[in-house]
């Protein structure tokens, strides 16, 4: 059986809004309450770190602290990711969204267990496998390796887009962590540019974030340079093979759905800037730089075919949230349950059939 590579980077977590309530930012194995306050003052419970890195947004059934909201904002978070799927399913980039809670320094990806650590499906916010986990393990054709450096809360770059918390990795920090391990293709992950896939999910905190301010066209385009800064780093290095995924509707959230219609489509027309300046941003780089395959993910086809349908989804509508990941849509107010993962996981796979999958 061929040896295929997925590098998954998360660096979407993190969003941060002043003058807005908190919304869902919070959730994670254990946590079953809400996450949304319909009082701008109020405050949001703080995720727990595990171990060095990883946010499992009061996971594990902790109750840790309470974190009053970022001056300027309220915080959703997500996983973003770096996916590499060949024989290496490389870098994957992102927020809680992505999140599996691997750990560089632990035990790395095998055949055993293609999450190397810790083993499936992982630290997820979805309460089971996340899409990532059902890419390793359900859609693959042939053995896929997961390096997964996806950090939930995160943002794209920590100075553009604050997080949380000061500790969270942003994109760039997961970029480093990357540059500083398995972009040398050392030998426990002698990738190749044919055999890695290389897979971003990142945005749904700095969308989450910013939508209300008045110069938000400025910081996004901000953010999307550095976005693009970041996998230029990750070519140099020797990949080839990118998919980028999409701002998922996160103004369908549960947790959106406390306020008023007008806020929401405020954010769902910052969904759709962010969106189109992705896309614009990945077809220059496609343009600029010799040798590149690149698809990008539209996100919003998964989720909407979940909302749309939930009962055909186990659901019995389209707002209910429950941390067992399977009888509603949602693992809680902000973060989609195992359906809608496995849905994201489908049409990045149908999108690179008979290559990686």
């Amino acid at each position: 059986m061929a040896l295929k590579t997925a590098w998954l980077a998360a660096l979407l977590p993190v969003i941060v809004l002043a003058d807005v309530p908190v919304y869902g930012q919070c959730g994670g194995s254990g946590y079953t309450g809400s996450t949304v306050s319909a009082v701008p003052s109020s405050v949001c419970p703080g995720n727990i770190v595990i171990g060095r890195k990883y946010y499992l947004d009061l996971g594990d059934g902790q109750y840790n602290k309470l974190h009053d909201p970022i001056d300027n904002g309220i915080y959703h978070y997500l996983l973003d990711k770096f996916h590499c799927v060949k024989h290496f399913v490389c870098p994957k980039h992102g927020d809680s969204y992505s999140q599996t809670g691997f750990d560089i320094n632990g035990t790395k990806p095998s055949a055993d267990d293609p999450l190397g650590n810790p083993t499936l499906p992982g630290w997820t916010a979805s309460g089971g496998l996340n899409w990532v986990g059902f890419l390793v393990s359900e859609f693959n054709d042939s053995t896929l390796l997961s390096y997964n450096f996806a950090y939930g809360g995160a943002t794209t770059a920590a100075d553009l887009v604050a997080p949380y918390e000061s500790s969270v990795l942003s994109f760039v920090d997961q970029v480093t962590e990357f540059s500083e391990s398995i972009a040398a293709h050392p030998s426990y992950a002698p990738w190749t540019a044919a055999n890695t896939l290389v897979g971003v999910w990142i945005g749904v905190n700095d969308v989450g974030n910013i939508y209300y301010r008045s110069n938000v066209t400025d910081i996004l385009n901000a953010v999307i340079t550095r976005y693009f800064e970041q996998i230029q780093i990750i070519y140099d290095a020797g990949a080839r093979n990118f998919f980028l995924l999409s701002c998922p509707p996160i103004n369908e959230t549960p947790a959106m759905l406390a306020y008023s219609d007008d806020v929401r489509a405020q954010e769902a027309s910052i969904i759709t800037e962010y969106n189109d300046a992705l896309a614009s941003g990945l077809a220059n780089f496609s343009s600029v730089n010799s040798g590149v395959t690149a698809k990008l993910i539209d996100t919003s086809i998964p989720f909407q075919t979940a909302i749309d349908n939930p009962t055909a989804y186990g659901a019995p509508n389209a707002t209910c949230y429950n941390s067992d990941g399977t009888s509603c849509l949602w693992y809680n107010d902000y973060h989609p349950g195992i359906a809608i993962n496995k849905l994201v996981a489908e049409e990045i796979a149908a999108a690179w059939e008979g290559t990686f999958f």
